[in-house]
């Protein structure tokens, strides 16, 4: 059995076993997938590639403020300066 990967076009085919996420290896064979620079990445991976996750709750980040990834739950005490966040 081989997979082709409708977003990728006919010419590139998978064994099933091999359809897998490059950076957990899960098996994607029926799940959505992504495509990046000659890798195939489950949705997770792939989100990680373009944003950051935080640190304290897991979620994708739309905008990192400071190296530190921080839940926003956590930032509530925190005063937006020049939209950089800093403690108060």
């Amino acid at each position: 059995m081989a997979v082709a990967a409708a977003k990728l076009g006919d010419e590139m085919l998978w064994h099933a076993a091999c359809f897998t996420c490059s950076q957990c290896q899960e098996l994607l064979v029926g799940l959505c997938y992504c495509y990046r620079d000659g890798s195939i990445y489950c949705e997770r991976h792939y989100a990680e590639l373009v944003r950051p996750r935080c640190a304290a709750c897991d979620e994708v980040l739309n905008t990192v403020y400071n190296a530190e990834l921080l839940c926003e739950s956590v930032l509530s005490s925190v005063k937006v300066l020049r939209g950089v966040r800093k403690p108060l």
